[in-house]
This record gives C-alpha cells, sequence and structure tokens, in this order.
C-alpha cells in the first residue's frame, strides 16, 4: 500500500489509466471536467478505487477522448466490434523469441492486449486494429516504438492466430506526448 505524499508508481498509473479508458464512453468526454464527474461515478459504482481515480489526470482523457482513434473505437464500440483488456496466450518457438538460442522448443507467451477493434475494409473483409496505451514519460515517439514494437508484434501475431482475421494497424496511444504513434 501506499503511503500518503508517497510517489504513485508507473505501473499504478498505467493501471489507473487503463481501468479509465476501460470502463469510460468517449463521447460524452466533451471537457475535462466532465472526465472528472465521469471518474467520480465510476468510484461510486465500484469499477475504479478512489486511488485509481485520483491518479489518472481527466485532462488526458479529455485529449484522448477528442483524437480520430478514440472516434474510430467508439464507432467499433457502437457496433459491439471494439474488445478490451483481452488476455491471449500462444506458443512460439524459443528461437523467435530473441533469447539468442535456435531452439524449436516452445515457449509460451502471454499478455494483455489494451484494446482491439475490427474495421472493414473497400472489400468488406473485417480487420483489426490494435491499441495500446502508454503513460511512460518519453521523448518521442520513436523511443516508445523500441521499446513496446515487440510486444506489438505479439499482441498482433495472438489476434491474426485466434481471429483468422488480418492486423491492419497497431497503434500505441502515448498519454505523455498526447499522440497516436503508429507501429
Amino acid at each position: 500500500f501506499r503511503q500518503e505524499g508517497e510517489p504513485v508508481s508507473g505501473a499504478a498509473r498505467g493501471t489507473a489509466y487503463h481501468r479509465a479508458l476501460e470502463c469510460l464512453d468517449f463521447t460524452g468526454l466533451y471537457h475535462s471536467n466532465r472526465v472528472k464527474e465521469e471518474l467520480e461515478r465510476l468510484v461510486r459504482e465500484g469499477k475504479m478505487t478512489q486511488e485509481q481515480a485520483e491518479v489518472v489526470r481527466p485532462f488526458d482523457i479529455y485529449a484522448f477522448a477528442q483524437t480520430s482513434l478514440a472516434k474510430r473505437m467508439t464507432e467499433a464500440r457502437r457496433r459491439r466490434a471494439c474488445y478490451t483488456e483481452q488476455p491471449f496466450v500462444i506458443r512460439l518457438p524459443a528461437r523467435e523469441l530473441e533469447l539468442g538460442c535456435e531452439s524449436e522448443e516452445p515457449i509460451l507467451v502471454q499478455g494483455i492486449i489494451d484494446a482491439y477493434f475490427y474495421e472493414t475494409n473497400e472489400s468488406g473483409e473485417d480487420e483489426i486494429v490494435i491499441v495500446d496505451y502508454k503513460t511512460d514519460y518519453v521523448a518521442n515517439g520513436e523511443e516508445l516504438l523500441g521499446k513496446y514494437r515487440k510486444q506489438l508484434d505479439y499482441y498482433g501475431l495472438a489476434l491474426e492466430r485466434l481471429t483468422g482475421k488480418r492486423v491492419k494497424e497497431k497503434i500505441i496511444y502515448s498519454f505523455c506526448l498526447r499522440a497516436e504513434v503508429p507501429a
């Protein structure tokens, strides 16, 4: 447990942001004060703790809600084609994990995909867009890509195997940069 006045860890901040983004409807977030009201509602409903709500900066969520990415996700939610906090497990040969070995021994890779949604292409086929939220303090998008590109590749591989659909985009949304970073 965190002591009063003790800084919030990066992991705790990330968890709070992920929970808020999982629960909030982006369409009604027209002002940062509205975000604060919605965070308070989530606390009352037991969907977030008070401590989590206090860690989330309302303007960050408001800024995200104004992005084209949030609008695309909202449209996918309307169609029931947006999924958040989805766990996965895939098996890969050890040689594919950049562990420095050439073994075919299977290794299980597991994780949780922050969000993904389907969009229909010109041919009428559903394709997947992967979204990964990051609260890391970084100087630029390249820094994020250097740290997380492989993680997004695993997400894409898992979703393509599980759904049989093509991943058309992988996007990191950086709260520090307030920007979408295509991967």
